[in-house]
């Protein structure tokens, strides 16, 4: 784009003005130049090779509208040469080197400028008694051009999103809202963004990833769901998480801007265990096997949480529990059971019937740790009579 007569001096120079043909050649070249730089298009140019030499997409572009505005100074705009002997050829003078200074930033214009030419004056001076003609001859470039490599969309040129990770802290059994994987994503485009479909893996407890969720994890639509109370977690179950213990599971996805910018991301769940109800089991057997004292009587202990709740002791066997001489009788603790046969003392009856008889423990019976038990045949109750002493309680954990 032509920005300036090839002709100034027949066709712009006033004779008539005060001001010098330099004067005018300055200001109106630089007037010129000016109004050629913020055209809209030439601006572009500017901002591309501010872009191009390092600025981001953003200053450059703060750069282009500083330029559509005029707020930029010019420098260097001419080569020059003199000369007594006649006009001195373009060929002959260095190029100028014009710079833009804009938003502190210094610009070669040269890339965006062609059409070299010249305007030669002369002028008289006196030496001494002697009338010398200076010849005055200025260089400067009269056209825009498109600078090399120049792209029309360098602006447009998508930048990809960011995200920082999440981490979330949750706690067993309490109800955890859900997490959106786009939480902390940025698009510096103003794109809309979405998590690619299929990019999602798990890894619980630092072990390999995979692409299946663990059963107390859901993902829809790029939000995540944590069943805090899933059997998973609860006593029993593939990981029975418990008061103290944390879980941690990562997943790593990736988000798109839609116009082929993505980048990676991760969340960490790490869910802090809760209390749970536990079940605690023991038994102890015994077989009668003759009448001494210590072939029909028992004794022993089960080791018990001292905070165990919800106790039973079920006291069952085989056993010749039918005349009224024939008895079984001990102590749970400080509870008692007794089983008595009903038939008169001489029935010489000696079969092995089942009985059974449950004892209910109080919070108290556990405090010590223990559970006391023991207990004795008659010596009328035949051999083989057998009783099993079977402890269940509950305690937290």
């Amino acid at each position: 784009m032509s920005f300036f007569t090839t002709s100034f001096m027949s066709d712009g120079y006033s004779a008539g003005l005060s001001q010098s043909a330099q004067g005018q050649l300055s200001s109106n070249y630089t007037n010129a130049l000016t109004e050629a730089l913020k055209d809209a298009t030439v601006a572009d140019y500017i901002g591309f090779l501010t872009n191009q030499a390092g600025l981001s997409i953003d200053d450059a572009l703060a750069v282009k509208a500083s330029v559509i505005g005029g707020d930029f100074t010019l420098t260097g705009l001419f080569g020059a040469a003199q000369s007594k002997t006649g006009a001195v050829d373009g060929s002959s003078i260095a190029d100028p080197a014009p710079k833009m200074l804009v938003n502190g930033v210094e610009i070669d214009l040269a890339a965006i400028l062609t059409g070299l030419d010249t305007e030669t004056w002369s002028t008289v001076q006196a030496n001494g008694k002697k009338l010398d003609t200076i010849y005055h001859t200025r260089e400067f470039y009269t056209d825009t051009q498109e600078p090399a490599d120049y792209n029309a969309g360098w602006a447009n040129t998508n930048q990809p999103p960011s995200a920082e990770p999440i981490l979330k802290d949750l706690t067993e059994d309490v109800v955890a809202s859900p997490i959106d994987l786009l939480a902390t994503a940025i698009d510096p485009d103003g794109g809309t963004l979405s998590v690619i479909a299929g990019s999602l893996s798990f890894s619980v407890a630092g072990g390999p990833e995979s692409a299946t969720p663990p059963g107390y994890v859901t993902v829809d639509d790029g939000v995540v769901t944590v069943d805090t109370s899933h059997p998973d977690l609860q006593p029993g179950g593939a990981i029975d998480l418990k008061l103290g213990e944390t879980l941690s599971v990562v997943v790593n996805y990736m988000i798109e801007d839609g116009q082929g910018g993505s980048t990676t991301n991760s969340l960490t769940v790490q869910v802090a265990g809760a209390a749970d109800i536990y079940t605690a089991t023991d038994s102890f057997s015994f077989q009668k096997t003759g009448g001494g004292e210590d072939e029909r009587s028992f004794s022993g202990f089960f080791t018990v949480d001292p905070e165990g709740f919800d106790g039973v002791v079920t006291v069952a066997g085989d056993a010749d529990l039918n005349a009224k001489n024939e008895s079984l009788d001990g102590l749970i603790d400080t509870h008692s059971f007794e089983f008595v046969g009903g038939a008169p003392n001489s029935s010489t009856t000696e079969s092995l019937n089942p009985y059974s008889d449950a004892v209910t423990l109080s919070d108290a019976d556990f405090t010590d740790g223990t559970i006391a038990f023991n207990g004795e045949f008659s010596q009328q109750v035949a051999n083989g009579s057998s009783i099993t002493v079977q402890l269940q309680y509950d305690y937290w954990a």
